[in-house]
């Protein structure tokens, strides 16, 4: 069988020599294959340039979405935090049956669904259902968050404050380990030992209260930390000079100590 081939000229247009290649059919078959590849790789770069180029582009953009995303995933963490914290089962208690000091959660559940239909508060124990549930203005929600009115552990008081024996606080009794809640919203200003009171912590509610928390075991939070009311900022010890395990609480107005326990109800 006779082969086909192909024969190409290239013509100067300086010399009258003529030049010839001669291609055998598969050879132009393959220089033609190796063409269609390379325009293939090419198109093919082209592409993943234009794709780097345009992730270059949206970059600030995405390390901006990340951003925010780290912050909202921060603010779901406190607040999952504050879901565990003392505050929604202290307004289901001061609903029903007024402040009520137990250090037996189970006692506590019990009580709450015996009296959950039939409990009716006195005039004693009027209950804001706006501030509880959200119903005040943003500027009211912000005082209220920032007003130490909540319970600081889960214990029984065993010993009250008093002006005449200048013991300017409330000591809660409890088991070592227990948590401690922020009673308001502040910035931490001390978290250190501090003589007799052992490991102290002090949050600064921005509004002349001051909330000490003495006895620690140990502090969840450093000196510096913003927390929310309710959240979690250390565990009850015996640090210090004590006769046993024990939260020590004291708040101050302006710089005068006052009897915390005004506050729970309020």
């Amino acid at each position: 069988m006779k082969k086909t081939a192909y024969t190409i000229q290239i013509i100067p247009e300086t010399s009258k020599k003529i030049k010839n290649f001669r291609v055998s059919k598969l050879g132009l078959r393959t220089i033609q294959t190796f063409i269609i590849v390379l325009l293939l790789m090419l198109l093919f770069t082209v592409y993943k340039l234009a794709s780097i180029n345009i992730m270059l582009l949206n970059y600030p953009k995405l390390k901006l979405m990340n951003k925010a995303l780290i912050e909202k995933h921060k603010e779901y963490q406190q607040e999952f935090e504050q879901l565990d914290s003392i505050y929604l089962m202290d307004a289901k208690i001061k609903i029903l049956l007024g402040t009520y000091f137990e250090s037996d959660t189970q006692k506590i559940n019990t009580i709450i669904q015996e009296n959950r239909f039939n409990f009716k508060p006195n005039k004693s124990n009027i209950i804001n259902f706006e501030g509880i549930y959200g119903w005040s203005t943003y500027e009211e929600k912000i005082k209220i968050e920032k007003i130490p009115n909540i319970l600081p552990v889960i214990g029984i008081v065993s010993k009250k404050y008093s002006d005449s024996t200048k013991h300017y606080g409330v000591d809660f009794a409890g088991q070592i380990g227990d948590p401690i809640f922020a009673t308001a919203s502040g910035k931490i200003v001390f978290a250190d030992k501090k003589d007799e009171l052992g490991l102290t912590l002090d949050i600064d509610h921005g509004n002349g209260y001051i909330s000490s928390y003495s006895h620690l075991k140990s502090i969840r939070k450093k000196r510096g930390n913003f927390v929310k009311k309710g959240e979690i900022i250390g565990y009850i010890g015996n640090t210090g000079k004590t006769s046993g395990p024990h939260l020590h609480y004291a708040i101050t107005k302006n710089g005068i100590f006052v009897n915390p326990e005004l506050y729970f109800n309020n």
